[in-house]
C-alpha cells in the first residue's frame, strides 16, 4: 500500500496513474485550493475532500509519495513570468510551500511537474534553488523533460519532471524510454459535437492567411455535399469559409485539402490538414508562430483555445476530448461533467498532468 499526499492536487492525475498500474493506494490527504478542482477530484475517487491553502497546511502524517505540480503560472511562456523566488509573493513560488512540507514529513518519493520553460536562462536558478533544498532535506533527485506524444497521447505537451528520492533508500532512477504514438488527434474526437463548438468564418478569417495567392477566385464544382460549391486560388469555399488546396482540382477528398493558418515566418502560413490541431489563442497576433499541430494537440491551456480541423472547417475541441488528451477516461469525465460548467473542465484539463506520462514514470519508480 502506497500512501499519497497530492499537493496542487488538480483532478488526481497521480491516482489515477497508480490505479491503471494495479498499485494498491491511499490518499493520505488532497491538498487544493481551487473548490471546482475539488468537486471533480472527489467525485473521481469516492472522497470527501474540502478546499485547503497549502499555506496554512501542516498536518502529522506517514506518506511514502509527495505529488505536486505547483503553479507555473509565473515560469510559463504564456504568463508575465514573474518566477518562483523564495517570498516573491508569486503563484510559483508556492513551490516552497512543497519543500516545507516535504522537510516536515519525510517521505520516500517526492515527484514535481511543470512547464519546460522553467529551465530557461530566467527561471533555472528557480529550479536549481528547488534541487538544492531537495539536498540538504536529504534527496537525490533525477529530472528530465518528457513529452505526452512520447508516451501514448497524441499531444504535443512538454514538461520537466523532478523525480527525488530519500538518500537511504535511493538505488538511482531512469526516465522511461519513448512509447510508439499509435494514436492521432482524430482518435480523441467525439462523433457528434454541437455546431456551438464550430468557428463562425469571421474568427477563422482571423487566424487564416488569405493573401497567399494573387490569383483570382475560380468556380469548380464538388462531387458530392460535404463540400459544395468548391472556388479556387488554389483553394474552395465551403459555406462561406475559403479553403486551400495545394493543387487546382475538383476533389473533395478532405485529406487533400488544407486550410491556410497565419504564421510568423516568411512563408506566412502554415498548412492545416484534417485532423490537425489548430490553437486559436490570440487570432490577431503578428508575431505568433507553430499554431498547427500535425495530427496532434498543441498544448492544451486552460481554456478553450485549442481547435481542429474537421471537415474543412474548424472547431474548438470539446471538454471531453480535452480530458482523454490528458488521459483521463470517459467516465470520469462524465461524473466530473455533473459538478463543473465547461469553462471550468477545460481549465482543470490544460491544469491536470497526463495520466499517461505519470503511468510510465511510476512504472520505473515502482
Amino acid at each position: 500500500m502506497i500512501r499519497i499526499l497530492e499537493l496542487f492536487g488538480g483532478i488526481g492525475a497521480c491516482s489515477k496513474a497508480l490505479e491503471r498500474l494495479g498499485i494498491d493506494y491511499e490518499i493520505a490527504d488532497y491538498v487544493e485550493i481551487d473548490k471546482y478542482a475539488v468537486k471533480s477530484f472527489n467525485t473521481i475517487h469516492n472522497t470527501n475532500f474540502e478546499p485547503q491553502d497549502i499555506c496554512e497546511w501542516n498536518k502529522d502524517m506517514e506518506v511514502d509519495l509527495i505529488m505536486h505540480g505547483s503553479p507555473c503560472q509565473d515560469f510559463s511562456l504564456a504568463g508575465k513570468q514573474a518566477g518562483g523566488d523564495k517570498d516573491s509573493g508569486t503563484r510559483s513560488s508556492l513551490m516552497y510551500e512543497t519543500i516545507r512540507i516535504v522537510n516536515k514529513l519525510k517521505p520516500k518519493y517526492v515527484i514535481w511537474e511543470n512547464v519546460k520553460n522553467l529551465l530557461s536562462g530566467k527561471h533555472k536558478h528557480n529550479f536549481d534553488a528547488y534541487i538544492e533544498e531537495m539536498m540538504k532535506g536529504g534527496y537525490t533527485s533525477y529530472y528530465q523533460v518528457l513529452n505526452a506524444k512520447d508516451y501514448g497521447i497524441p499531444q504535443n505537451r512538454e514538461r520537466v519532471f523532478t523525480i527525488s528520492i530519500r538518500n537511504d533508500i535511493d538505488k538511482g532512477y531512469v526516465f522511461p524510454q519513448k512509447q510508439e504514438l499509435k494514436l492521432r488527434l482524430k482518435d480523441m474526437l467525439e462523433d457528434n459535437v454541437d455546431d456551438n463548438y464550430y468557428l463562425s468564418d469571421d474568427k477563422i478569417q482571423m487566424i487564416s492567411n488569405w493573401n497567399c495567392y494573387e490569383k483570382p477566385f475560380k468556380k469548380v464544382y464538388g462531387k458530392n455535399s460535404v463540400l459544395g460549391t468548391l472556388t479556387t486560388r488554389s483553394g474552395a469555399e465551403c459555406g462561406g469559409l475559403k479553403v486551400y488546396s495545394n493543387k487546382l482540382n475538383d476533389t473533395t477528398d478532405l485529406q487533400e485539402q488544407c486550410l491556410k493558418i497565419k504564421n510568423a515566418t516568411k512563408k506566412g502560413y502554415q498548412e492545416a490538414f484534417e485532423g490537425d490541431s489548430v490553437n486559436l489563442a490570440y487570432p490577431n497576433s503578428k508575431t505568433r508562430r507553430g499554431r498547427v499541430g500535425n495530427q496532434v494537440s498543441q498544448t492544451l491551456q486552460c481554456n478553450d483555445s485549442m481547435g481542429v480541423v474537421s471537415n474543412l472547417k474548424i472547431r474548438k475541441l470539446t471538454p471531453k476530448e480535452c480530458w482523454r488528451l490528458m488521459g483521463f477516461d470517459d467516465e470520469d469525465y462524465e461524473k466530473s461533467s455533473k459538478v463543473n460548467s465547461n469553462a471550468q473542465l477545460y481549465k482543470q484539463a490544460g491544469n491536470s498532468i497526463v495520466v499517461d506520462v505519470l503511468y510510465y514514470i511510476l512504472k520505473e519508480l515502482f
